[in-house]
């Protein structure tokens, strides 16, 4: 039984890593990117409802793909230790909200976000987002810095311009 299992790991592994499979992932990820600003246009009765087929098979892809990277994956709470897979999770299941009712907003919201689940995808993009979300607390020194430049030049231009415009300096 075990070996079963892990036999079935293996072959949903292989799935996962394949390039066909990332790749198609991707082009789902570039097609629903594509059917939201498909929507943003008046469009007849039976485009829309095309593209609501369209994006309910976008998100039952999206579902059978997170469902596939857990599966392939041994240990099941590791998966969710991965902030990436825990970003595509709660894309894939807020993309479960109904577009109806009272969650027309939030469910469209979502929709939209499955656009950055490219970024989960492209390791290149992921080492990039990274990268950014490392430097972001060097930032609060370069604007302490713009601050003191930008100062600099204000107290320079008061002692420099106040006599033209006193109102201005």
């Amino acid at each position: 039984m075990a070996t079963n299992v892990f036999r079935f790991q293996r072959r949903l592994k292989k799935i996962d890593s394949s390039p066909i499979f990332q790749w198609s992932v991707i082009a789902v990820i570039v097609l629903s990117a594509l059917l939201i600003g498909v929507k943003t246009h008046d469009l007849p009765p039976s485009a829309i409802s095309i593209l609501s087929i369209l994006d309910s098979a976008i998100t039952v892809f999206f579902l059978v793909e997170i469902c596939i990277r857990f599966l392939a994956t041994r240990n099941k709470a590791g998966f969710f230790k991965n902030g990436w897979n825990i970003f595509d999770t709660v894309i894939v299941i807020g993309s479960l909200i109904p577009a109806g009712g009272s969650g027309v907003l939030l469910a469209r919201l979502l929709r939209v976000f499955r656009v950055l689940r490219l970024i989960s995808m492209v390791p290149e993009l992921r080492l990039l987002i990274n990268a950014l979300l490392k430097a972001i607390p060097r930032m609060g020194y370069i604007a302490l810095l713009m601050f003191v430049i930008f100062y600099i030049y204000a107290a320079i231009g008061s002692i420099l311009f106040h006599q033209i415009n006193e109102e201005l300096w």
